[in-house]
């Protein structure tokens, strides 16, 4: 498990509460309409179930999205639809990795099969130890 601040979460203190479609809490802004990530290791946003889900027959899918300004829609990359029965508490969800080029402002989107109940996530911006890029 990777280290966290405030600066790096996407989630509210505690875990986004995901009961249908929506888009996490917080947003990264990198400062410049194109950021350089330059050379070194990899960007990844990490998962932790806080709360387990208990809709049984729904799914979630997560996307990374991105934009020009504030509030961005466009999607970078997703995870594949999740059972949310396999979202117990500490459940491990595959990391997504940060695409190298991607614009000023990054927040996530959550994606329901149906309304979810009772589940919580926090999900953070991490470094992906040992990948490096360029």
């Amino acid at each position: 498990m990777g280290f966290y601040d405030a600066k790096h979460l996407f989630t509210a203190d505690g875990g986004d509460a995901i009961t249908v479609d929506a888009y996490s809490t917080n947003e990264i802004n990198f400062g410049e309409t194109y950021p350089d990530m330059g050379e070194g290791e990899m960007l990844v946003v990490r998962f932790i179930v806080e709360t387990a889900f208990t809709s049984a027959a729904d799914t979630l899918t997560i996307s990374i999205v991105h934009g020009a300004t504030t509030a961005p829609t466009t999607v970078l990359v997703s995870t594949y639809a999740i059972a949310a029965s396999a979202l117990t508490k500490g459940a491990y969800i595959p990391e997504l990795k940060l695409p190298d080029q991607h614009l000023q402002y990054v927040r996530l989107k959550y994606d329901t099969s149906g309304t979810l109940a009772a589940g919580k996530i926090t999900a953070f911006l991490d470094i992906a130890s040992g990948m490096r890029h360029r």
